[in-house]
């Protein structure tokens, strides 16, 4: 060491707490004295311990990094063990890269922990494992001394011993049970781990040794036995690890007591560094009289406690290597298992699954039966039921695979037998049940076939059962919903065409009680739909069973959501159809079948315009009474129709919409009845305007004595015609003509190309004058420039005639078409 001791530090010499006949110093709290000076420092000091291998360096470490005076084994004489027991010394000095830090108010406590796997015990292990065990009880950071080369080995780098110490000290201070001060103080506790790294060379990343001593020390703490009340718990609920590498202490002198300085700045400096070590949830908030007394009585319980079995060393080998041969076991049998089993999964071959897996379960417990066997037998037969265990779990997976694919097609042959089955003397719901038991049945007799083979234990089964079950069960509620969408859509379908073939045909042809016919017929028609579901209840009530397995819930839900879409039905279908234009029509309908025909259905000949009135007032008022029916829905007795289900009774689907029932009676409002009123208006005083006209054409004929006149007046052409061929030809061409133009309704037509044909001369005269009077002009200019106002008004005055002698044969050709 480059740097002095300080002579007062000197002074405070290292003091056997427990000696290597295990027993506790008595003179503690006086060497606490002297090395305090009377100095009362309650709770500000801190305790730490190293632990490692025998001869590793511990005590040397200890010297340089805390100024402490350890005894140390002198290499060049030889290498025998140097500390025995348990020491403790005191220090207020840290080496650090700022010198030896002596501050007064950091008192600091040190154990040195006789070294591990030393020749001088031999076998007898009992100590150092008590040791070490003590050292995690009571420090607050336990210094684990090793060298890089011993990082992957287990009995080297003490992983062995860790495992034990870190069980035994579940065991002892982990149960939830009623303890001393002490030890439920120690319940608490939490310690910090620092791994030492010696003779670090750089060629390994320390980040890389570190992630396998952290990942030896979780897997061991998963093996352990833990108390019921620690089995969920970590390491880190009890430890927090920490590794640093110190550099070779004879080849790299420099570097080694660089990084020893590196170290102590981190035991001695707090302010500004995430790496300070002595953090507050590691201190055993004692003060250090209560730390004296709580130090023996972990000492006493962990020497004296009869209950507790520290395990021997037979027994450690035993675990070591029973926990070998097991894995050896599973990694021989197990390491191509999935590739194997994966094409019989496949195949779905139940009977080579079931060959293969007893083959497997026969020759691994056969292996490791005879390996392990020459062990302590209650360490062999511990790992063999963990073996077993493990071998289960393996098993329950593949075969939950392979009976996942058989429950699946069970499952999916449940809707097949269902749809083929054609019962009709039961009900859904009772094939349902009948066909799902078989199923059941069938998958019972399927998983006993692995349990005879003692390949899945009854927790399993339970499980699979219950998994079935559950699987079993949501299939059976998905047919049921089928089911019950079936009897839906059905209902919706017989109900729509119902309601369109009769109401329509009631409100087409309406009457004073048209609404009482059509409730009449949509109550008959829905009691006819649903009589097959008609049940009594013990209140002699109507009820509802729709016979898919349902409570009288859920099947008065159904039957409210079938009398909703009977009544959106017919909602729509009424206001679909009562339009302005067909209510129009319907109320002309009704206006023509009085007005025109008589009871008989017989055409009416009017004789005079008093008779066309009166038939006219009474024709009008007939209309406008049913009018009146259709504009609002209501019974003959004055009550407005009211469905009997609101939309909040009902889960409404999206396809159905939101129809506001309650507005079902309202079907014309005053807007749509003032257009309806004149439109109809208009159209029967049409209809009266013609029956008057048709009356006056009756009235009005020539009388005959005209026609005796014109032949008398006119006899001496007719002759004139006879007596021509040729004009009898054109006569009879002329009759042929009009009478098949008049046969197949040619005028039209006729009349058309007659038009067309004026209109194309009208064209040819207009051009012809155009030009004739646009020559004049040219020719007579010279005059005009005599009197140029009056030549321009003149055909100004021409130019207006012809305008308006082109709208008038416009306006004839118009029409004549």
């Amino acid at each position: 060491m480059s740097e002095e001791i300080p002579a007062d530090t000197a002074k405070n010499m290292a003091v056997q707490l427990i000696n290597e006949d295990k027993e506790f110093s008595q003179g503690l709290p006086v060497y606490f004295n002297n090395c305090l000076g009377g100095r009362d420092i309650d709770q500000n000091y801190h305790v730490i311990s190293v632990f490692g291998s025998q001869s590793s360096g511990k005590s040397t470490l200890l010297n340089l990094l805390f100024n402490t005076n350890f005894d140390t084994m002198d290499a060049h004489e030889k290498r025998q063990q140097t500390t025995k027991g348990i020491w403790l010394s005191h220090t207020q000095a840290v080496n650090t890269n700022r010198g030896v830090r002596s501050d007064p108010g950091s008192d600091i406590f040190i154990l040195d922990v006789e070294g591990s796997d030393g020749a001088e015990r031999g076998e007898d292990q009992d100590f150092e494992r008590k040791a070490a065990l003590f050292a995690i009880a009571v420090s607050e950071v336990m210094i684990i001394n090793l060298w890089e080369q011993q990082i992957g080995l287990y009995q080297g780098n003490n992983m062995g011993l860790l495992k034990t110490v870190f069980e035994v000290n579940l065991s002892l201070f982990g149960k939830n049970s009623k303890r001393s001060d002490a030890s439920s103080h120690s319940q608490k506790h939490k310690m910090l781990l620092l791994f030492v790294i010696r003779d670090h060379i750089g060629v390994t990343p320390l980040e890389s040794l570190s992630s396998t001593l952290t990942s030896e020390l979780e897997n061991i703490w998963k093996d352990l036995s833990k108390p019921a009340s620690c089995q969920d718990s970590t390491i880190y609920d009890f430890f927090d690890l920490k590794f640093v590498g110190l550099s070779h202490k004879i080849l790299r002198a420099d570097k080694f007591l660089e990084d020893v300085k590196n170290l102590g700045d981190n035991f001695s400096n707090k302010e500004n560094n995430d790496e300070y070590l002595f953090k507050p949830e590691f201190h055993h908030m004692l003060p250090l009289d209560g730390w004296s007394m709580y130090s023996e009585n972990c000492w006493d319980q962990i020497e004296n406690n009869k209950d507790l079995d520290l395990p021997t060393q037979q027994i450690l080998v035993a675990r070591f290597k029973t926990d070998e041969i097991m894995n050896e076991t599973l990694t021989k049998y197990f390491e191509n298992y999935d590739s194997n089993i994966k094409p019989l999964i496949l195949e779905n071959n139940k009977d080579a699954l079931i060959e293969m897996l007893v083959s497997i379960k026969v020759q691994s417990t056969g292996m490791y039966d005879d390996l392990a066997s020459r062990y302590t037998k209650q360490i062999y037969l511990e790992n063999r039921i963990k073996l077993l265990s493990k071998i289960n779990d393996k098993f329950q997976e593949t075969i939950e695979l392979f009976i996942q694919g058989t429950s699946t097609e069970l499952i999916d042959s449940l809707k097949k037998s269902l749809s083929t089955n054609d019962d009709e003397t039961s009900s859904f719901n009772e094939i349902l049940i009948e066909i799902s038991k078989d199923i059941t049945t069938r998958f019972h007799e399927f998983i006993s076939n692995f349990k005879e083979k003692d390949l899945i234990n009854e927790e399993s089964i339970a499980e699979l059962n219950a998994k079935f079950t559950k699987f079993l069960n949501k299939k059976q509620n998905e047919l049921r919903a089928i089911q019950v969408k079936s009897i839906i859509s059905q209902f919706k379908k017989n109900m729509n065409f119902a309601i369109k073939d009769n109401v329509i045909s009631y409100l087409a042809n309406p009457s004073d009680d048209v609404w009482d016919r059509v409730m009449s017929f949509f109550k008959r028609s829905m009691d006819e739909l649903l009589i097959k579901f008609e049940t009594t209840s013990d209140n002699s009530m109507k009820t509802y069973d729709f016979q898919v397995g349902f409570t009288p819930e859920l099947n008065d839900t159904i039957y409210k959501r079938l009398r909703y879409i009977a009544w959106y039905l017919l909602n729509v279908t009424v206001h679909d159809y009562l339009k302005e234009d067909a209510v129009i029509g319907i109320l002309r309908e009704k206006f023509e079948n009085s007005f025109r025909y008589d009871e008989n259905d017989t055409p009416i000949l009017w004789k005079d315009e008093n008779q066309i009135d009166n038939a006219f007032k009474i024709a009008k008022e007939q209309a406008l009474n049913i009018f009146g029916v259709l504009c609002i829905a209501k019974t003959t007795d004055n009550t407005e129709i009211i469905p009997d289900v609101r939309v909040e009774d009902v889960e409404v689907e999206d396809d159905l919409g939101i129809y506001h029932l309650e507005r079902f009676a309202h079907i014309i409002n005053e807007i749509q009845k003032e257009k309806i009123l004149r439109q109809f208006r208009r159209q029967i005083n049409l209809s009266v305007l013609d029956a008057k006209r048709s009356m006056i054409t009756t009235t009005t004929h020539i009388p005959i004595w005209v026609y005796a006149l014109i032949v008398v007046l006119g006899w001496n052409e007719f002759m004139m015609i006879l007596r021509n061929p040729l004009l009898i030809t054109l006569l009879l061409l002329g009759v042929v003509g009009a009478y098949f133009v008049n046969k197949f309704d040619l005028w039209g037509p006729v009349l058309n190309v007659v038009n067309s044909a004026i209109g194309e001369t009208r064209s040819t005269i207009k051009d012809k004058l155009r030009t004739f009077v646009l020559e004049e002009g040219e020719l007579n200019q010279s005059n005009r420039k005599q009197a140029p106002d009056e030549y321009e008004m003149n055909d100004f005055k021409k130019e207006q005639e012809e305008e308006e002698e082109e709208k008038v044969i416009d306006e004839k050709k118009d029409i004549n078409e």
